[in-house]
């Protein structure tokens, strides 16, 4: 919610959600924060910066929104600075983030939700050049490594006594709507390692979705409201996950974002959205739609 989403919105940040509800509705919603939120700091090198304002966090409080994932990279696009002050504002307003922080330990501390006898862990991970990754006295992102995966499941499900992890990561090609081999090896190995959810962005596009070994990936689900480009209007999904003591299940439910502004599509209307996920997931021996 920065950039060309900003000249926008103006002074009304809640543009994007008035007529979306379906955070609402459900226990915990979650999306991928991409852009620090912060009025300190110099901009980094690089092509693209983005920052909010922090007067626009209410908005997403507002929209239902009660989990981030910070490990992408842009939250390091204005510095120790940008991140510092996105902690804190996040903080303050009681919105969850996992995925970065102000040194190695905090940035590899999930964050939990329960209700009705089910715990969930979120964690999220980015392994590449924009943003550094934590260390034990220096700030930065959860580096998306199998070693590092393989101790936060263990302490989530072992010691802090999670019944389902979900897993964001910051990945893939940008603009491709198929998958790599080596995410899919790398998706595979976290699954084996105790994930039952892998969520995917970066890519701004769709992907398919996998099920592997009682597991699910959905590898991309592309863009909800960015406004680091300026379109503006396009059709997108948001995956819906419903758990209780015997299973889950999954849907995944076409959005209509116009002229920023989201909106669940009527039954029968985002069919080719839905259609447009299947043919990508043929690939795989299993899919959520299978």
């Amino acid at each position: 919610m920065a950039g060309h989403y900003e000249r926008a919105a103006g002074s009304d940040p809640d543009l994007a959600f008035r007529d979306f509800d379906l955070f609402h509705t459900s226990d915990v919603a979650m999306v991928n924060l991409e852009c620090c939120v912060s009025a300190r700091g110099e901009p980094v090198p690089k092509p693209y910066n983005f920052r909010m304002r922090p007067s626009y966090l209410g908005a997403l409080q507002r929209a239902g929104i009660t989990i981030v994932n910070l490990a992408n990279n842009h939250i390091f696009d204005y510095g120790k600075e940008g991140l510092f002050d996105t902690i804190f504002y996040l903080d303050s307003s009681r919105v969850g983030h996992v995925g970065a922080g102000m040194n190695r330990n905090e940035a590899h501390t999930p964050h939990y939700y329960e209700k009705a006898g089910i715990k969930i862990g979120f964690m999220g991970y980015y392994e590449g050049g924009e943003a550094p990754a934590a260390t034990e006295g220096e700030p930065g992102v959860a580096a998306r490594t199998i070693s590092a995966i393989r101790a936060d499941v263990r302490r989530m499900k072992e010691r802090d006594g999670a019944d389902f992890v979900i897993l964001s990561f910051h990945w893939g090609v940008e603009k491709a709507d198929t998958v790599e081999e080596w995410q899919r090896q790398f998706a595979h190995r976290a699954i084996r390692a105790g994930a039952d959810l892998i969520i995917g962005h970066h890519p701004h596009v769709l992907q398919g979705i996998e099920r592997y070994r009682g597991g699910v990936i959905a590898y991309s689900l592309g863009n909800f409201i960015f406004g680091g480009n300026s379109r503006h209007t396009y059709r997108t999904a948001v995956l819906e996950v419903m758990l209780d003591k015997s299973g889950e299940e999954y849907r995944l439910i076409p959005v209509q974002v116009r002229r920023w502004k989201a909106s669940v599509l009527p039954e029968g209307e985002g069919e080719e959205i839905l259609m447009r996920v299947r043919t990508l997931s043929e690939k795989f021996s299993e899919s959520i739609f299978q």
